[in-house]
Order: C-alpha cells, then sequence, then structure tokens
C-alpha cells in the first residue's frame, strides 16, 4: 500500500521572517553558506550553493549542474529569487551583488577561517565582515506541518524497520552486521537515507554513548542499545531503543526502569513556553534519585529537521524555550563502564496539548 502524499513544502514566508532575523543581527546582508539553511530558505537540495540575502536581494549562487533545477527549486520564494552561475567568478560575482552594503553576516558555525580570509580581502575588502550564529536555526527549530509530517514519515519507517529486524538480535550477530539489516530495510521501506550513522552497542560497549558498530558478537544476557534514523525529503528521525537477549536480571531491569521513568518524565515536561533546561532536569532528577548521576553523561536532548542535531538545545545549561512546532529529543541514558547501558529516546514535537511522540516503537517488551 502506497504510503499517504506528503502535503507540499511552502517556503514563501521563510523569506520575510530570514530578513527580519538578519536586520536584528545588525548586519546589512547575510551570506549563507550552511545548506540546511539555504534549503530551509529557498527549497534548493543541491550539494553546492551559496546564498546572498540583503535588503533587497536574494542571490542563489551555484554551479552549472543546477542550471536547470535551482531555478525550479527556489521559484517559490516570496520575491523573485535570483539564480546565478558562477564557478570561477563567484568572488567577483558576490562582491557586485553586495556592493556599497557596510556590514554582512558570515555564518561563524559552518565557514572555515579560509574562507572568511578570502571573503573579508577578495571578495567584500570595503565592507566590514561580521560573525554571525543562529540567526536561521533560532527561525528553524518551530516546524509547520509540512515539516512534521516528514519527520513523522521517517519515524514510522524506522518503527516498522526495527520491528522487522529485532528478533536478529537472538540470533548472535554481530553489531555490524545487525545494523546493516537494519539499515537496509529502513531503505527497502521507502527512506531517501540514513538520518545519521546507526548505532548498535552491546554489553559493554553500551557503555559508550555514542559507539560505533563493530565486530563483536552479540550475546546471551547483552543489553543491546539501537539509535537509528532516517530521512524523508531531507527532514531526518531520530530514535534510541534498547533490547535484551535473553531475560533480563534485577540489575538489568532496574537500570532498564529508571531509563523508561526518567523518559517519561522529560517528555510529560515538554510543553511550549518552559526551558529546555527543565526537562533535562525532569529527565536528570529521576536518574539521580536512582543513584546514577554521574553516569547520565550528555544532555537530554537536541532538536532535529534538516539536520540530526538542531537547536533547541535541551541540556542542564541550556537558554532555549520550547514553542508550539519545536521537534525535540528526549534521551536520557545511564552508562555502567564496563557492565552496559540503556538509553531510551523518542523525536517529539510540541503540540498545544504538551508532547506528541512520533517514534513509536514499544519499549515494554524489551527482551529479545
Amino acid at each position: 500500500m502506497p504510503a499517504p502524499t506528503l502535503p507540499a513544502i511552502d517556503v514563501t514566508a521563510r523569506e520575510m521572517r530570514a530578513r527580519e532575523a538578519v536586520a536584528a543581527s545588525d548586519v546589512d546582508a547575510l551570506i549563507i553558506t550552511s545548506h540546511s539553511n539555504i534549503r530551509w530558505l529557498t527549497g534548493f537540495a543541491g550539494s553546492n550553493g551559496l546564498v546572498v540575502l540583503s535588503e533587497e536581494d536574494l542571490v542563489l549562487f551555484t554551479d552549472s549542474r543546477y542550471a536547470d533545477r535551482a531555478p525550479e527549486e527556489i521559484a517559490q520564494v516570496a520575491s523573485t529569487g535570483t539564480v546565478v552561475i558562477a564557478s570561477v567568478d563567484l568572488g567577483e560575482r558576490v562582491g557586485r551583488t553586495l556592493r556599497g552594503l557596510a556590514r554582512v553576516g558570515l555564518e561563524a558555525n559552518d565557514v572555515t577561517w579560509a574562507r572568511q580570509q578570502a571573503i573579508a580581502t577578495d571578495w567584500l575588502p570595503a565592507a566590514e565582515v561580521c560573525a554571525t550564529t543562529g540567526v536561521l536555526e533560532s527561525l528553524r527549530s518551530a516546524k509547520d506541518a509540512a515539516e512534521i509530517a516528514r519527520i513523522e514519515r521517517a519515524a514510522g519507517i524506522v518503527d516498522e524497520a526495527l520491528a522487522s529486524v529485532a528478533g536478529l538480535l537472538g540470533d548472535g550477530p554481530t553489531e555490524r552486521s545487525f545494523a546493516a539489516a537494519l539499515d537496509a530495510e529502513i531503505r527497502v521501506r521507502g527512506a531517501d537515507d540514513l538520518g545519521f550513522e546507526t548505532i548498535v552497542a552491546s554489553g559493554p560497549n553500551g557503555a559508550i554513548p555514542h559507539h560505533a558498530p563493530a565486530d563483536r558478537t552479540v550475546r546471551s544476557g547483552d543489553l543491546v542499545i539501537v539509535d537509528v534514523g532516517a530521512q524523508i525529503d531531507g527532514y531526518r528521525s531520530d530514535m534510541t531503543r534498547t533490547f535484551c537477549v535473553g531475560s533480563m536480571t534485577a540489575d538489568q531491569q532496574r537500570h532498564y526502569d529508571t531509563v523508561v521513568e526518567a523518559q517519561q518524565a522529560g517528555v510529560v515536561a515538554m510543553r511550549a513556553g518552559i526551558r529546555t533546561a527543565d526537562v533535562d532536569a525532569a529527565a536528570r532528577d529521576v536518574i539521580a534519585a536512582a543513584g546514577w548521576a554521574d553516569c547520565f553523561q550528555h544532555g537530554t536532548g537536541h532538536g532535529v529537521g534538516l539536520d540530526i542535531h538542531e537547536l533547541p538545545r535541551v541540556a542542564a545549561a541550556a537558554d532555549d524555550l520550547y514553542d508550539i512546532g519545536t521537534v525535540a529529543t528526549v534521551e536520557p541514558g545511564v552508562y555502567l563502564r564496563g557492565i552496559g547501558g540503556v538509553r531510551i529516546e523518542d523525536t517529539c514535537v510540541v503540540t498545544v496539548d504538551g508532547a506528541r511522540r512520533l517514534t513509536r516503537f514499544p519499549k515494554d517488551a524489551p527482551s529479545v
């Protein structure tokens, strides 16, 4: 049965919001180099692009490979977005577009030192080139209905794929071979790509939060962390489940139940208008009460969208706020060195009523 048609992504309202954010950053124009920011703003999904956004202009610079595709993809932009094919003369063309502007912003988290030097010295010698951070990323945090639909589709594919292969853990695969089987199922079921490199961490490897799948054989009695996501139209999902090969011991059951309780506390606390640090605290307090405060080694979550890690940050020191439409993970974990780990993660969206899980693989039957 074919999947339902996804709603079209409408970028027409984003240009005005982006211009307001640029003006609030005290620059006359922004040179956008982040692929995710370019795609969000213009709809252009090519691998080579640079956008100049000023009060008067929105210009996409790309190369001849995208001469036909780029104008079609940015056709939704509210004003008449311009596409310029520029390869060897890119700096000259950008400089001409920005001539006369005093302050031009660069995306500090994306631009290398070498490129910043070239832009400041060769492209825009008469302008003040300024570092900016989070100008468009902050706008991307709250998702519209079309974006949420794509993340939810990606999450549903992972739910189905994991259900189809979870039983293989009882057959003694290597971490690497189980990850490969899961990745193949995700693609077969319609994902454009993986959301990120799948994590499979068994036994003592589970005490390493971002362990890369290795040739260790999954054994009876192991706890196995599986952290996995998919992409649809560039939008990603993120989910972690922990399985036990065979029956859990009493210690493993306490370990598992503590993390499930912490994750539930975080999801319940997640709602519009509260600080992300409060969700981190809700999950962290449960783990601390169980005596494992030092074994929860990372933040409780992060935003998810065109990037697998984006705003908001969900951590003890974060000052971000949730808004309606914010999509973010809740993923507490307890990692016991030499023994193993448990992490439970859902991607959730903030609604008028709290938070709704987009990842729905069950947590109540982790034994395989």
